[in-house]
């Protein structure tokens, strides 16, 4: 079987690539610059120079194929314009949507984000939680609209269009720009981690990203149509999360716990020398004042429904630090 995939050179992308082919599919994977691609396996992938606002180049990508993985879209940390989440992330969701319908494709899933949910205000957050706070930045809310899209045209269309909504995935990466978590790890047991967030109590979600890859796989497959699974791990607060990171590297490094006020600073700081020199900044205050919420989750819908095995946190951390060292 052919499936179509955008997104491939990402960071969870790649990793279902690899899933895929292990199951005997055959990929064709849609990216903007082939050059990213080369590490991807050559044999069962077929690269298609494109981009999902480009319908002339998704359609050529996708012929033949019977399934759709929809992972490309902006997630950047800022954008100049911030019309650009928009665009990408709703118009060109709209464009992959179009495109499987006009080729006769029925299953389709479409990688989303549990920050579209919310923070752990009032409760733990499910699939059916309802929002308590306005949206933290230009990243989630776009990704709701898109939400709102597929779901828009589930009722309407013939397609059937699961999405599956990731937490805080981290895991070893395969090549190029690793997840945030990741990234985190790494400097960490290089002894180049010095902070933590507030005064550590804040939860959070973290998801090994085998299971979110077997998470998308399982919602291709056992999904219901319109449906949202969080793929969601362990709950864990930073200072929880440092301990258990301490414990399985081997190294005790000392951290600082550093204040909301501190973290804005820091922010605008970063913004303004980024920006100077022609760089994206790696901070803004939207996403500081994001990650000084409680965003406790409760994955069990997709474990229930769909079989999703959950890593402990402890197990994905050593293989994590097995991968990159």
């Amino acid at each position: 079987m052919k499936v179509f995939l955008t997104g491939g050179t990402g960071f969870i992308g790649a990793h279902l690539i690899n899933a895929l082919l292990a199951e005997g599919k055959q990929v064709h994977a849609l990216v903007r610059t082939p050059a990213k691609a080369s590490s991807l396996p050559v044999e069962g992938v077929t690269i298609y120079k494109g981009d999902i606002l480009d319908l002339k180049s998704i359609k050529e990508a996708m012929q033949g194929c019977e399934e759709v993985y929809h992972l490309g879209g902006n997630a950047s940390i800022y954008e100049k314009d911030p019309q650009r989440y928009y665009t990408i992330n709703v118009d060109g969701t709209k464009n992959v949507i179009d495109t499987a319908i006009d080729l006769g494709i029925k299953r389709m899933v479409f990688t989303s984000t549990a920050g579209v949910l919310g923070p752990s205000v009032g409760g733990v957050v499910t699939e059916d939680k309802k929002r308590e706070v306005p949206f933290f930045n230009e990243y989630e809310s776009s990704k709701a609209e898109a939400e709102e899209l597929v779901r828009k045209y589930v009722a309407e269309k013939e397609i059937e269009v699961m999405i599956v909504s990731p937490t805080r995935v981290y895991g070893y990466y395969l090549f190029g720009e690793p997840a945030s978590v990741s990234l985190l790890i790494s400097k960490y047991i290089k002894g180049n981690w010095k902070i933590i967030p507030g005064d550590g109590t804040k939860v959070g979600n973290y998801v090994y990203v085998d299971d979110v890859v077997s998470g998308h796989m399982l919602a291709m497959k056992n999904g219901l149509k319109g449906e949202t699974y969080i793929l969601g791990g362990e709950n864990y607060s930073y200072n929880e999360f440092f301990n258990v990171l301490k414990e399985v590297s081997g190294h005790e490094y000392g951290l600082i716990k550093t204040p909301i006020w501190a973290q804005m600073i820091f922010a605008r700081l970063n913004k303004f020398f980024s920006l100077l020199f022609g760089k994206k900044p790696a901070l803004t205050t939207k996403w500081v004042r994001r990650g000084n919420f409680h965003w406790e989750v409760d994955p069990s819908k997709s474990v229930i429904d769909l079989g999703v095995k959950i890593t402990p946190l402890r197990e994905g951390i050593r293989k994590t630090i097995e991968g990159i060292s």
